[in-house]
């Protein structure tokens, strides 16, 4: 292990994401009505938030199967991997039988966008996704 990433030296990493500003607006004596224009800010911490669900069909009875999702983001013609995703899952009944996943979330901050303003949000990005299971236990089908 390199140096840097001892955890014996560095037991945590203190990221500060407060992207608050603070306007201080006092009333003097009196005073019950004031207006105040706060100046512009620019936006921060932007990214996009992708749920999706996907669905297994006719999983075996009483097997357990892995599924496995990659997030690509494309961008002139390149595929750049943005997330990966993993699930084991049993199916306990004693029938065939589809297997629903839902909730499955990506964070996908802008300062990681394969796109040229890294700060904005109103580019357009596009994302792949690809998707794979299979059995995991290999004995015989009850």
């Amino acid at each position: 292990m390199s140096k840097n990433c001892d955890k014996t030296t560095n037991p945590s990493i203190l990221i500060d994401v407060n992207d608050t500003a603070t306007h201080s607006i006092c009333f003097e004596r009196c005073e019950n009505n004031k207006n105040y224009v706060i100046e512009p800010q620019n936006l921060s911490s932007v990214g996009r938030f992708l749920s999706l669900s996907t669905t297994i069909k006719n999983v075996c009875p009483n097997k357990q199967i892995a599924i496995g999702l990659k997030l690509y983001e494309t961008t002139n013609g390149s595929k750049i991997i943005k997330g990966h995703k993993m699930f084991a899952v049993k199916h306990c009944e004693n029938c065939c039988a589809d297997i629903t996943l839902s909730n499955i979330h990506f964070v996908l901050p802008e300062e990681i966008a394969e796109t040229e303003n890294k700060s904005n949000i109103c580019s357009r990005r596009t994302f792949d996704i690809e998707t794979t299971s299979h059995y995991i236990d290999l004995n015989e089908i009850s």
